[in-house]
């Protein structure tokens, strides 16, 4: 190697040397999860950040801290937690995230109306009543800015996830639905509904939800999600050992969806019409899909006309994996008590946010991964699995700095 190049390699080292080590010095940011999809619009959601943290370990204190005003808090849940029968309503600020061996809640997940910017992750949710009352999650009454991310949703006695009444701007990522054999209501094995009624015309202009990177699995039957009103975006998704006799997304009364890249695995049906001209409804539902989508062992519907070139378009930046990594991709990473899966899979070492290059931001980003301590916190940054971010992953990020 000639001496000119050889000492602009070590000063390019050395220049980033400088700079991690200026922003470890002055970096007081935990680690935290950055929402994407629909939450990341009406100026973002950030959950509980920069709040106190808790840890609770039983329903009094869980209601308390979630139900406790608009002040920030990052609450942990350790162990199950059983709310029972009732409602648990999740204020504004607030981020709920599960910790240690299998946290869980079993119960009803909700809101207090109207309030938002709530962060719900890495939570095994369940609520095994049969009835119509018993959903996992319910947003209700205008919630807006949620994120839902890293969960088990499983065996609820009405929906897993509903989201109704002019809620808005929520995101589900990485989370795993399914029923086991026994469901508590072995006649309504459904998951996701989005919009009540097609008389809420109150909805209009609102339920845009963004589902990706979900894995909708074993007997789920319906709703995955079915849409009334709402400009939904279903893309990067895998669906497999479904429940027979059902579909996968419904494309309900004045519906506008976007279907892109998603893994159909021997699904009943893709998507189904649920307009059926009635009075209460103003206008059919709309469904556009690209070419990304793999239909395996199942058909594409044809009943539909392809929207996709006019459908709307999603006012926030988002990344398309390949439909034919999701088996592998969704079905290692989605759900509770996993990681997500490593950026590089995606692009290069150290483009942490995934726009092409490695620059000053992701040094940042580095910088809060730097010799970190906990194994599971680590695994976007950790390239060879050791349980540490060091100078070995310094250098790979040095390699790839500001190539394109």
């Amino acid at each position: 190697m000639p001496i000119i190049f050889f000492l602009r390699a070590v000063m390019k080292k050395f220049f980033l040397l400088s700079i991690l080590f200026l922003l470890l010095f002055f970096s007081v940011d935990a680690l935290a999860i950055t929402a994407d999809g629909w939450a990341s619009q009406n100026g973002g959601t950030t959950g509980g950040a920069g709040g106190t943290v808790v840890t609770v370990t039983n329903a009094a204190d869980l209601e308390y801290y979630a139900e406790l005003g608009t002040t920030p808090y990052i609450i942990q849940i350790s162990g199950t937690i059983t709310i029972g029968t009732g409602l648990l309503e999740i204020s504004a600020n607030k981020t709920l995230i599960g910790i240690g061996q299998n946290p869980t809640l079993v119960g009803n997940v909700g809101f207090r109306n109207r309030d938002g910017n709530i962060i719900i992750e890495n939570l095994n949710i369940t609520n095994p009543y049969a009835g119509s009352s018993y959903d996992g999650i319910s947003l209700k009454q205008e919630i807006h800015n949620v994120l839902v991310t890293k969960c088990n949703i499983y065996d609820c006695g009405d929906g897993g996830f509903d989201i109704t009444n002019e809620s808005d701007l929520v995101t589900v990522s990485w989370c795993k639905f399914y029923f086991s054999t026994s469901p508590p209501d072995p006649a309504h094995q459904f998951m996701c509904l989005v919009g009540s009624s097609d008389k809420q015309t109150g909805d209009i202009g609102k339920l845009r939800v963004t589902y990706h990177h979900n894995w909708w699995a074993n007997n789920v039957k319906e709703r995955m999600p079915r849409v009334r009103y709402g400009q939904v975006h279903v893309y990067n998704n895998y669906y497999s050992n479904l429940k027979t006799g059902g579909y996968c997304v419904g494309v309900g009364c004045g519906s506008y969806i976007r279907v892109e890249n998603n893994y159909f695995n021997t699904v009943p049906n893709p998507w189904k019409n649920y307009y059926t001209g009635e009075t209460d409804c103003h206008s059919a539902g709309h469904i556009g899909w690209n070419t990304g989508n793999i239909f395996y062992n199942c058909t594409q519907p044809t009943w539909a006309s392809n929207e996709y070139s006019t459908i709307f378009t999603p006012p926030y930046e988002y990344t398309l994996d390949d439909a034919a990594d999701l088996q592998a991709m969704v079905t290692a990473y989605a759900g509770a008590g996993t990681p997500y899966p490593p950026h590089w899979l995606e692009t290069v070492y150290g483009d942490f946010d995934k726009n092409g290059t490695v620059d000053i931001y992701d040094l940042d980003t580095f910088a809060d991964y730097w010799l970190g301590t906990v194994c599971d916190e680590l695994a976007d940054a950790d390239y060879d699995d050791d349980c540490k971010v060091n100078f070995y992953e310094f250098m790979l990020m040095a390699e790839n700095w500001m190539l394109q």
